[in-house]
C-alpha cells in the first residue's frame, strides 16, 4: 500500500485548484497595497522637480540681484553669456547695467535657455518685475498638486 501512496504522488503533477486560488489571493492582497502608493509617484516627482527648479531660478535672480545690484529685466537675463543692457531695481524701474558687473550665466540650462516647467511642458515662467515683489519667480501651470495647492503658488 505504502508503495501505491508513494507512487502516486511522483505522478502527481502541477496544482490543485485550491493552492492556485491561494496563490492568486496572495498576490491580489499585495497588489492592493502596493498599487495605491506607486500611482501618485509619478505625479510626486513632477511637483518635486518643479519646487527644484523654481528654487533654482530663483538663487539664479538673487545672484545676478548681488552681483548686479539689480533684478533682471527679464527671466532670460540669467541664462544670458552676455550682460543685458538694462536690471530693474526693487521701485520697478529700469536702470542702465555695467557689463564689469555682469558675472553669468547665473543657470546654465540646455541649450541657454530657462528649464522647462514639467508641469506645464513648457518654458514659460511668471516673473514679476513691479513692487513689490520685483524679481519673483512662479510657475505659470494652471493644474493643482495632490495636496490641493496650486502649481502657481509653489
Amino acid at each position: 500500500m505504502r508503495t501505491a501512496y508513494r507512487r502516486s504522488l511522483r505522478n502527481r503533477r502541477g496544482f490543485t485548484l485550491l493552492e492556485t486560488m491561494i496563490v492568486v489571493m496572495y498576490i491580489a492582497i499585495l497588489a492592493g497595497i502596493v498599487l495605491p502608493r506607486l500611482t501618485g509617484a509619478g505625479r510626486q516627482a513632477t511637483e518635486a522637480n518643479l519646487s527644484a527648479t523654481l528654487r533654482e531660478l530663483r538663487a539664479a535672480v538673487a545672484c545676478f540681484q548681488a552681483e548686479t545690484g539689480l533684478y533682471p529685466a527679464s527671466l532670460d537675463d540669467v541664462v544670458a553669456d552676455t550682460a543685458p543692457r538694462v536690471g530693474i531695481n526693487e521701485q520697478g524701474v529700469e536702470i542702465p547695467i555695467f557689463a564689469q558687473d555682469f558675472h553669468g550665466p547665473y543657470l546654465v540650462a540646455s541649450g541657454g535657455r530657462l528649464p522647462v516647467d514639467r508641469t506645464s511642458g513648457k518654458r514659460e515662467w511668471y516673473y514679476q518685475t513691479t513692487p513689490p515683489r520685483v524679481g519673483y519667480v512662479r510657475s505659470m501651470s494652471t493644474g493643482t498638486s495632490l495636496n490641493g495647492t496650486p502649481y502657481s503658488q509653489f
